[in-house]
C-alpha cells in the first residue's frame, strides 16, 4: 500500500514535469509550438489562412480551406504587418509560433523565430 507522503511525492512531481514542458501544439486558445509555414492562403474576404508544420488539428477556417488551417480575418488591426511576417517566414523558412484566440485557431499575435 503507497503511503501518503509518496503520493504527494508523486503528484508534485508531475505537477513539475508539466509546467515545464514546451508549448505544445496549440489548437487554441495558447501558443503553438515553434512551426515552419507550409502555406499561405489570401481569402476573396481579404483574410490569411496559414497552415504550418507540424499541422494544427480541429481549426475553423475561414473560407472552407480545412481543419489545419489558422485563420487571420480581414477586420484584425495588425493583418497585414502579420502577413508579412507570415510571408518572411515562409520565404525563409525561419520558425515562428502563433497565438490562438480560440479552438478554431483564430490568430491574433505571431512571434518571429519561435520560441527560442
Amino acid at each position: 500500500m503507497m503511503s501518503t507522503q509518496y503520493v504527494k511525492l508523486a503528484a508534485i512531481a508531475v505537477m513539475a514535469l508539466f509546467g515545464t514542458a514546451t508549448p505544445a501544439l496549440a489548437d487554441g486558445p495558447g501558443w503553438t509550438a515553434n512551426s515552419t509555414v507550409t502555406k499561405l492562403v489570401v481569402t476573396a474576404n481579404g483574410g490569411v489562412n496559414v497552415r504550418l508544420s507540424p499541422d494544427l488539428s480541429g481549426c475553423v477556417s475561414q473560407s472552407g480551406y480545412g481543419s489545419t488551417f489558422a485563420s487571420i480575418y480581414p477586420t484584425h488591426p495588425g493583418i497585414n504587418r502579420i502577413k508579412a511576417d507570415l510571408l518572411a517566414a515562409y520565404l525563409t523558412g525561419k520558425p515562428i509560433s502563433l497565438y490562438l484566440s480560440d479552438s478554431s485557431c483564430t490568430v491574433v499575435e505571431m512571434m518571429l523565430g519561435g520560441w527560442q
